[in-house]
């Protein structure tokens, strides 16, 4: 009897191309981790000025132009060698790590997987020196005339790793992480001038000059911003953010930095969050950029090739001086809402005051002297929407259904039914509605024979107005408010990044907006329901919401009707007459999903009488 002979699989070293390949899976995961890396090259290169210019969103060619030391001629090819750097000498310079990168595995990685060119002169030289490689194999190195410091452009990225160019997400996906690296960098260091040009639209120039002056420049064109300051055993915080009424719906409006390094921290994250407190309503993330010092022994950095991941030895003490560091910063004046003395129309009727915040319909609350205002929202408090009081029915003959044009909760005929579905049995009220109460200005309490409705008016609202706005943006019927004047503002970089990709659709939803230049847009014109509310306010905010609402699944089209039913819709303490309740429930009951808001969160509580009777023990 034979027996087949076993093969053993040969241990030997691999290829120096293939292992450039193989670490380039982790150091270049996108054309963002690209720019990041060769321009943190520029940086420790002493660059004061950084040019980074992106065609195709990084898949055709990425190009770095700095003005820093360059690299001597019989270095250049040394440079593109698999851990080469002249950023550590030995063991105890990895644990005081104080430039961007050591580990040289970043040029060896792009030009692995790429079509990649570098110029590079130095002061002491009169001539420039350009290298070629392609797939991470050499093809020509030359003197050339150029300047002091080093360009170089990389190409075709992934042209020989098929598998990974199709895993790219689309252009506008990573137009979007693009703009945030190149952001980030510039906000890390503030006295390097940067310009950023995207697809050839400059979207940044920002000159050196102060924090305060490049996180407003980039972050947000005239936003007021608060300034950190904190210092203690461990850390020094500094730093600016904006102020409650400018979070946004996700956490890519602000920017953490620990010695000058961008770093991702979901911990620092909730540190900002939870400064604000009750401040910040829950699901909204402060904007700005937070500084951090810390000794460089009590950082490690060497955690992974991206070098966004760090870990800390007293990360508990940091978090709480960053805590300590925002609330500070957020009880300064104008920020903190007050109460400024009014003038009351009538006394409370003797016995028929509020009640743990419930009222009867048809009656007012009555706060002596006190009306409530904030500083850092008045605007946008004195522009919210009320719908007008509409008359009582007629009968009951006549029905009060929402205007999807404009919000308002009017009397206008019986409403088309929206189809419900065969697995729903729900039929609704069987007799007429009538408004019980109001609790806190937000809840309706409503009957409809022995049935008792608890109706949250906002989220209530907001699924009737997403609704008939998505059914409205299939045919093309949203109607525009046209602006007496156009308003032109800046939006930041990943905003504007948004909106290239969503303009045409914000188009087909009553907004008539285009660019103007820079990251400036124009608006001429925006939706009906929308027109009671600042326009760049409104804008930006669906921005925000498209791109929170993207990542987390959700096409474009529901994206900005969810976005913009929210802004919409009557809010907590919009008051409702009796009549204009009672149409919303109707209206809300004929909705496809009447259960819950877009967001998710319900609409109403059906409480019926024997749930009641089996409450206080009658069955």
């Amino acid at each position: 009897m034979t027996t087949t002979p076993v093969i053993r699989p040969v241990i030997r070293p691999l290829p120096e191309r293939l292992i450039n390949k193989i670490a380039a899976g982790e150091v270049v995961e996108r054309p963002a981790a690209v720019v990041k890396e060769l321009v943190e090259n520029a940086l420790d290169a002493g660059a004061t000025r950084v040019d980074i210019i992106i065609e195709q969103s990084g898949s055709r060619l990425i190009k770095i132009i700095d003005n820093g030391w360059g690299i001597p001629d019989d270095q250049i090819e040394i440079a593109f060698s698999r851990h080469a750097t002249s950023k550590l000498s030995g063991l105890a310079d990895l644990e005081r790590i104080l430039s961007y990168g050591f580990r040289g595995e970043a040029l060896p990685s792009i030009a692995s997987v790429s079509r990649t060119r570098m110029v590079s002169r130095t002061a002491e030289s009169d001539v420039a020196t350009e290298i070629i490689f392609e797939g991470g194999v050499l093809q020509s190195r030359k003197p050339i005339a150029s300047p002091v410091g080093t360009t170089i452009e990389v190409a075709d990225l992934f042209f020989n790793t098929p598998a990974r160019r199709k895993f790219m997400k689309a252009e506008s996906t990573e137009a979007r992480y693009l703009s945030r690296t190149a952001t980030a960098l510039a906000l890390a260091r503030c006295d390097v001038a940067f310009s950023y040009t995207l697809n050839g639209r400059q979207i940044f120039n920002a000159p050196s000059g102060s924090v305060k002056d490049r996180v407003a420049a980039l972050l947000g064109y005239g936003r007021q911003l608060l300034e950190l300051r904190g210092e203690s055993a461990v850390v020094r915080v500094g730093g600016y953010i904006g102020k409650p009424d400018q979070a946004t719906n996700n956490r890519w409006g602000h920017y953490i930095f620990i010695n000058g390094r961008y770093i991702h921290s979901t911990t620092f994250s909730h540190a900002l969050s939870a400064g604000f407190g009750e401040m910040l309503p829950k699901g909204l993330y402060p904007v700005g950029a937070l500084l951090l010092e810390v000794d460089p022994t009590e950082v490690d950095v060497n955690v992974h090739p991206a070098k966004t991941e760090v870990r800390l030895s007293k990360e508990r003490e940091i978090y709480e001086a960053i805590l300590r560091a925002v609330r500070e910063a957020t009880r300064q004046d104008g920020v903190i809402p007050i109460f400024q003395a009014g003038v009351s129309t009538r006394a409370p009727e003797s016995g028929q005051g509020k009640r743990g915040g419930f009222e009867p319909p048809g009656r007012q609350a009555y706060i002596p002297g006190i009306t409530s205002h904030s500083i850092s929202n008045h605007e946008l408090l004195t522009e919210l929407y009320r719908p007008p009081t509409v008359p009582p029915p007629n009968g009951g003959n006549k029905v009060l259904h929402v205007d999807s044009e404009t919000g308002e909760i009017i009397e206008n005929g019986p409403p088309v039914a929206a189809p419900v579905s065969q697995t729903e049995q729900f039929a609704g009220p069987s007799e007429g509605i009538r408004l019980v109460g109001r609790f806190s200005d937000l809840y309706l309490i409503l009957q409809a024979g022995e049935d008792l409705y608890i109706v949250d008016q906002h989220t209530a609202h907001e699924r009737v107005l997403y609704e008939d706005m998505l059914q409205r943006v299939d045919q093309h019927s949203i109607v525009g408010q046209q602006l007496l004047l156009p308003v032109q503002f800046e939006l930041s970089p990943e905003q504007f990044a948004l909106f290239g990709e969503a303009v045409a659709l914000i188009n087909q939803s009553g907004f008539t907006v285009a660019p103007f230049g820079g990251r400036m847009v124009s608006i001429e014109a925006v939706p009906l329901i929308l027109s009671r509310r600042s326009p760049e306010r409104v804008l930006t905010r669906i921005l925000d919401d498209i791109g929170s609402l993207t990542k987390g699944g959700y096409d474009l089209k529901k994206a900005i009707a969810q976005s913009m039913a929210c802004r919409a819709a009557v809010m907590a303490g919009d008051r409702l007459s009796d009549e204009e309740a009672t149409g919303l429930l109707q209206r809300l009951l004929q909705c496809e999903n009447k259960y819950s808001c877009p967001h998710g969160r319900p609409t109403f509580i059906k409480i019926n009488r024997s749930d009641l009777d089996r409450q206080f023990g009658r069955c």
